[in-house]
């Protein structure tokens, strides 16, 4: 059975085995003391994190990291490829959006890479539309912004 639940603390070695796991499908590395670091302190860092699971198996991950009293982003968007095209990660994206405009924000921004083109179509569906950079992010080369 598919259920989405609001991170919890006993959820933290889920979630890093889940991204140490999930991570490779995207062609990424998993860097929990690096640039990952964030995802370590879920609670303090972003003020919603969802994780979809599979029974009692996390598939996917959804986050709200908060960038001013107005804006905030969409961070942590992953899903396991066996579960891609089964709308999943439509359901993941869009609870992050909902939850973001419940939370009073006014835009939300996001920043990705332009080789993930299910990634982009999933949040051209959702209503984002490209924008210039707005972080630091090296490797991303894609940024996208959604009026709430």
């Amino acid at each position: 059975m598919i259920e989405l639940k609001k991170f919890s603390e006993d959820m933290q070695q889920d979630v890093i085995d889940f991204f140490t796991d999930v991570f490779p499908e995207s062609g990424k590395v998993f860097e929990p003391d690096g640039r990952h670091s964030v995802f370590a302190d879920i609670e303090n860092n972003f003020i919603c994190f969802r994780c979809l699971f599979d029974d009692d198996r996390l598939i996917g991950t959804v986050a709200v990291k908060k960038i001013s009293d107005t804006e905030c982003e969409l961070k942590g968007l992953y899903l396991y490829e066996k579960y891609h095209g089964q709308r999943l990660g439509y359901r993941l994206a869009k609870t992050a959006v909902d939850l973001a405009r419940d939370n009073g924000f006014k835009l939300m921004k996001l920043d990705t890479v332009s080789t993930y083109d299910k990634a982009i179509r999933l949040y051209e569906r959702l209503g984002f539309e490209f924008t210039e950079r707005y972080n630091q992010n090296e490797r991303a080369d894609v940024f996208m912004e959604l009026v709430l």
